[in-house]
């Protein structure tokens, strides 16, 4: 696994090549990597594989001789991660190409934004070896889509094409494989020069509000919303709006 940036975009590169299957070591890693990120100067991060799968799930030989405490432990740690993912305060995107399975679809799934390959594969596979998804996947799923649809996706263990899951409100945007990347990376770009502390605050109140309902996030705005008009970003977006017109500002993310 690999972290490198690219000016204030972080991009997490999954190396373990051709399946990224998720074990102790590789969740090490991304752990590893998420507690760099409290020292690095980025404000948007970005998951993706050059070569090969973004996760064709959990290596089953981790299951193996699990008992109930030992089981409780490994949930525990990957649950972990997956709620560190989601609580970056800046965008997250999760770039897909080949298969995502189980515990990878539940890494994608934590992010904020999902932009697939047209020839990527979906499947919340757990029930094929009698489980269900172990990080969330089953409520994150109902999050996004429903009910109705969580179920057809987590009972049934298919492969589900890309272009069904953007329908369905799962992922955000499927391209052709060839320009994925390139768009993904440019897109995330632009988000990095984004007002970073508006787009954390968006973030929370969404995670209010699927937690706790309108009223608390509506209190939950009167108490953090007016932050935002001490920061210099407000400033900037003033200034360039009046100057340019919308869509021209560049943030400073404080």
């Amino acid at each position: 696994m690999k972290f490198e940036k690219d000016g204030e975009l972080g991009l997490i590169t999954f190396m373990d090549k051709p399946l990224n299957l998720l074990d102790s070591d590789f969740i090490e890693e991304i752990e590893i990597i998420l507690n760099k990120l409290e020292i690095q100067d980025i404000r948007a991060l970005l998951f993706k594989v050059d070569e090969g799968n973004f996760s064709a799930g959990a290596n089953v030989a981790l299951f193996q001789n699990m008992n109930e405490v030992s089981m409780k432990k490994t949930l525990n740690v990957f649950l972990g991660v997956i709620n560190r993912i989601e609580q970056l305060p800046y965008p997250t995107m999760a770039v897909v190409k080949g298969m995502c399975i189980g515990g990878g679809f539940e890494l994608a799934l934590a992010c904020d934004y999902i932009w697939a390959s047209e020839n990527a594969q979906f499947a919340a596979a757990e029930v094929l070896i009698g489980i269900i998804p172990l990080g969330g996947g089953v409520q994150r799923l109902a999050q996004r889509t429903g009910m109705v649809r969580a179920k057809e996706i987590t009972l049934s263990g298919r492969f589900i094409k890309p272009e069904k899951l953007e329908r369905w409100n799962v992922i955000n945007r499927v391209l052709p494989e060839e320009e994925l990347i390139k768009k993904a990376v440019k897109f995330m770009k632009f988000q990095s020069n984004g007002p970073t502390i508006a787009f954390n605050t968006i973030k929370r109140l969404l995670r209010e509000y699927y937690e706790h309902g309108l009223e608390k996030s509506d209190k939950l705005l009167l108490e953090i919303v007016p932050k935002l008009f001490e920061t210099k970003d407000i400033t900037i977006g003033i200034e360039s709006f009046k100057k340019k017109g919308p869509g021209k500002a560049i943030f400073k993310g404080k």
